[in-house]
């Protein structure tokens, strides 16, 4: 059990005006754990929204007791809070109705009272940052009709971490700081497969392709990280769970097999053999700790794929194999904690509330 002994301070004044304060708007795992990093290696005094990852918090802190960040549990701290706030951070910069209520509340707070909004990427490839598509059947929430366009966001500015003038992919850090853990050897599978490239075909050719290749190497150990999205009861891949060969073993906590301390796809790349994997964040990661990876290939997914430098790619299990190329994305760059503060410090100025009412009135119908 995290205790915690909390010292009160007298002071004359109840809310020091002389360092920026941000505050951090993550709306899954993956934006927390890049929000934790980023404020981890910011020089301000960083809030992150953690009503959803207490837990995490709690043992962050008490792994950390000396360190700057702060957690936010409740939707009465944020309003307590709120005024003393200089900027808030999203991973996300275009509506989204279905978020839980508190979400959409702080963003339309934040752009009611021109507290200024920055949208930080949280992907290698994300809609309303730097991906579009040529769909002229439009449905943003499906798995598998497109967005048309590029969305606008509601975001006062946007950084970006790739590029000649990014501050760099935030999980640089973690080779920095990886712990020697002795696992048995294993194929890493990663995939995303919910995503609305990959047509009814495609999903079945690759699990198709990668089950018989795993049925080609009995002997082989293979570890299968689906995107969270993927096993839900809607998702193709749960549906594909019940055909996979019996060395394909589904990681986490409650799943086949979880290695302690280990949550993640992005934890467990270190320690792979070698990868199978379809396009996603991942591969920035597997480039991170120099892995070889066979990378499945499609017809949606073929321009994102040339952007890719260096890879190996496959449509059919005979092209998977253990000496695939390593992964070059040409797109990773060393996170610069430095930039990336002076990027959030530059002075923002709004010139009107159209967002506001954009995001109110939509919210309000």
């Amino acid at each position: 059990m995290n205790e915690q002994v909390i010292n009160g301070i007298y002071t004359t004044e109840s809310d020091d005006k002389s360092q920026e304060r941000l505050l951090y708007l993550p709306i899954n795992k993956s934006h927390f754990e890049l929000a934790l990093i980023l404020t981890k290696e910011s020089k301000f005094q960083s809030y992150i929204y953690a009503e959803n990852y207490q837990l995490i918090a709690k043992d962050y802190i008490e792994d950390n007791p000396n360190s700057r960040v702060k957690f936010i549990f409740d939707k009465v701290s944020i309003a307590g809070l709120l005024p003393s706030m200089h900027k808030l951070i999203v991973f996300v910069g275009y509506v989204i109705p279905s978020l839980p209520k508190v979400f959409n509340e702080i963003i339309s707070t934040c752009l009611k009272v021109r507290i200024p909004i920055i949208e930080v990427p949280h992907g290698m490839f994300q809609t309303g940052i730097n991906i579009s598509d040529d769909s002229k059947l439009i449905s943003i929430q499906s798995q598998f009709l497109g967005i048309g366009s590029a969305l606008p966001s509601i975001s006062d500015k946007k950084l970006f971490w790739f590029g000649n003038c990014g501050f760099g992919y935030p999980r640089t850090v973690k080779r920095h700081a990886l712990n020697e853990r002795r696992l048995p050897k294993f194929t890493l599978i990663t995939s995303n497969t919910n995503w609305y490239l990959y047509s009814h075909s495609d999903k079945r050719r690759f699990y198709t392709e990668v089950f018989k290749y795993a049925k080609t190497k009995p002997l082989e150990f293979f570890i299968w990280c689906p995107h969270p999205a993927e096993l839900s009861s809607e998702g193709f891949s749960a549906g594909a769970l019940k055909y996979r060969p019996a060395n394909i073993f589904i990681y986490g906590e409650s799943n086949d097999i979880y290695f302690h301390d280990l949550d993640s796809a992005d934890d467990l790349i270190a320690h792979c053999d070698y990868a199978i994997s379809t396009i996603s964040t991942c591969l920035l990661d597997y480039e991170i700790f120099d892995k070889r990876v066979n990378l499945f290939t499609c017809i949606g997914t073929q321009n994102l794929m040339n952007i890719i430098s260096q890879k190996s790619t496959f449509n059919s299990h005979k092209e998977i194999t253990h000496n695939a190329t390593y992964l070059k994305t040409g797109l990773l760059k060393e996170f610069n904690s430095e930039l990336y503060d002076n990027m959030i410090s530059e002075d923002i100025h709004i010139e009107n509330k159209f967002k506001h009412q954009f995001i109110t009135s939509f919210m309000s119908c």
